[in-house]
């Protein structure tokens, strides 16, 4: 079987990284995975994987632009010459170019939603797809109460992670040379990773660590990712008198090595359909703190395998992390909590084992 993957872009990314493993993951299932997108940084991990990439120009914010239609038709064509069995969606601008694409072929399409939507043209113009993925229970509710996608139509399928990757641990010397590298001291590292944008919250993460480095005076902020948000960041963090203990760092498709040096991870997002970077701090066994909201709540159980606070609530934040910072057998035990929940229903296996099953049930319908 093949699919053709369509999505809007092939940056760093929560889409990009969700089709990446899973595009290799289902190559051990007899699926072969061709992406189409209008490329970017991640490319080079698709050469990599020896997955195709069919680069057309579509990324824009207007679901019917020109540059969308014409991305519907020129997916046709490629569905025909390469004999692609089944299209699957990624983004409201490449749903449109699937429901082109199908419309012209013959070839099902189904979606993934990924987050939470307007509803803007999605009132008039139906492109679900067959069936849409929902990544956690939380978005399944959204897609039905605010979207109106009927409940039989969607499938819940929980994003995945690689477990046995980021349970590779790395030793106390390879972590002091880590830390040295970046310009990191001997202190406590709390870090976050995602896109700089203001729907992730690290404008919360920085308030909260001007009370946190008050009370554990050695502790340094570590946050990777790039984003519209980092000029404003680091304004935050100079006009908070904390600048000397942040520390930016550009994105990465490999973020094991970072989440090594963290003794505490934060992800206070404000809007959240599951959060792929929290799966992964939790995969490391790192001790994990997050905002009660959306999909983050079909993760985290508070006081179990993580703490979960108020949504940009700077003060919660900083309490938290300052338990954890206190207690270091509480945040080996959260770790190992967050590591087995993994392990036991977020691995990218069973995520791709369901979603296999899909486009075969899809397929012969």
């Amino acid at each position: 079987m093949k699919v053709l993957q369509i999505t809007t872009h092939f940056n760093v990314g929560g889409i990009t990284n969700y089709i990446l493993t899973l595009s290799r993951a289902l190559a051990g299932k007899d699926i072969q995975t061709v992406v189409f997108s209008s490329g970017g940084d991640m490319e080079a991990e698709l050469s990599k994987s020896g997955i195709p990439h069919r680069k057309v120009g579509i990324k824009t914010k207007f679901e019917l632009a020109p540059k969308v239609i014409a991305a519907g038709f020129k997916a046709a064509a490629i569905i025909k010459n390469e004999n692609i069995d089944i299209i699957h969606a990624h983004t409201r601008v490449s749903q449109v170019a699937a429901a082109i694409a199908s419309r012209f072929t013959g070839v099902p399409y189904v979606t993934t939603c990924h987050g939470y939507f307007k509803k803007r043209l999605r009132g008039i113009l139906d492109t679900w797809g067959m069936k849409v993925i929902a990544i956690s229970g939380a978005v399944r509710k959204h897609l039905e109460a605010d979207l109106g996608v009927d409940a039989g139509r969607i499938a819940l399928i929980y994003s995945g992670v690689d477990a046995a990757k980021f349970s590779h641990g790395y030793s106390q010397d390879e972590i002091i040379s880590a830390k040295r590298s970046l310009g990191l001291k001997g202190g406590p590292v709390i870090g976050a990773i995602g896109r700089l944008s203001p729907v992730k919250g690290h404008e919360f993460l920085l308030r909260a660590m001007k009370d946190i480095i008050a009370a554990k005076p050695g502790a340094q902020c570590l946050i990777i990712g790039d984003g519209e948000e980092r000029s404003r960041l680091e304004s935050l963090a100079g006009s908070s008198g904390i600048d000397s203990s942040v520390k930016f760092v550009e994105s990465c498709p490999d973020t094991h090595k970072y989440l090594s040096l963290m003794d505490v991870f934060i992800f206070p997002s404000i809007k959240e359909g599951l959060g792929i970077a929290l799966l992964e701090a939790l995969a490391a066994g790192r001790a994990c703190v997050a905002s009660r909201i959306g999909g983050i709540e079909n993760i985290i159980e508070d006081g179990r395998n993580g703490l979960l606070v108020g949504v940009a609530d700077p003060a919660a934040i900083a309490a938290a992390v300052k338990t954890l910072l206190g207690d270091e057998g509480l945040r080996k035990r959260m770790g190992a909590e967050g590591r087995a929940l993994v392990a036991a229903k977020f691995t990218l296996d069973s995520m791709a084992v369901k979603i296999a099953e899909l486009y075969r049930e899809t397929v012969k319908r």
